[in-house]
């Protein structure tokens, strides 16, 4: 009865173990399962901020692009906010996709939402380089103009075709160059980020 006793007690004791090692692997694997959830909410956090920017441009290049009158320094300073604004969001996921390089871990289902980045991505610098190359035939076509205004400004005196004042015509040609540059630093920006992406891509998979 005794051994009996002993070996009944051994299983029960046994399966015991089993079931509290059986609720620890589960509790374990709770964790990884919450910080691969937690993985995919930033990373559709990045790719909400990638497609605002994304829309944000396509508003630049509409008007650049659709603009029939020469934009006055005015909008071209608006306009240059705006891009310094995109350049900087675009900044800021490159620094979110570099932070989530160092922690990434491959052969997961992160490989799906890291490559949806790099495709964005590398949309949004094709897009970066259209506003790039749409400032630079605005460059041309306002320094022509520029001409001759100033060349009826001297026939006239002091005003230039259209009302325009000789000051009106340098600040708007200063507000180009600015706006061109504008154009360069987001350029940057667009590149940085495509590379950015491309090495999470090629860590998540």
């Amino acid at each position: 009865m005794k051994i009996k006793f002993a070996l009944s007690a051994g299983l029960v004791l046994l399966s015991g173990l089993g079931l509290a090692f059986a609720g620890q692997a589960k509790t374990a694997a709770v964790p990884a399962v919450t910080q691969e959830d937690a993985k995919v909410k930033e990373f559709k956090d990045i790719l909400f901020k990638l497609v605002r920017q994304d829309e944000y441009l396509d508003e630049a290049i509409e008007s650049l692009d659709s603009s029939a009158a020469r934009p006055d320094a005015q909008e071209l300073s608006a306009l240059g906010v705006s891009l310094k604004s995109i350049a900087k969001n675009l900044n800021h996921v490159s620094a979110l996709n570099k932070a989530e390089f160092t922690a990434i871990q491959p052969d997961t289902r992160l490989a799906t939402y890291t490559n949806t980045i790099l495709s964005y991505s590398r949309k949004v610098d094709r897009k970066a380089g259209q506003v790039g190359a749409l400032i630079a035939q605005l460059a041309v076509k306002n320094k022509k103009a520029a001409m001759r205004d100033a060349v009826t400004t001297r026939k006239n005196g002091k005003k230039a075709r259209g009302g325009k004042q000789l000051t009106q015509i340098l600040e708007e040609q200063k507000a180009v160059e600015r706006l061109a540059l504008d154009a360069k630093t987001l350029r940057g920006a667009s590149r940085n980020l495509t590379a950015t992406s491309k090495w999470l891509y090629i860590a998540s998979k």
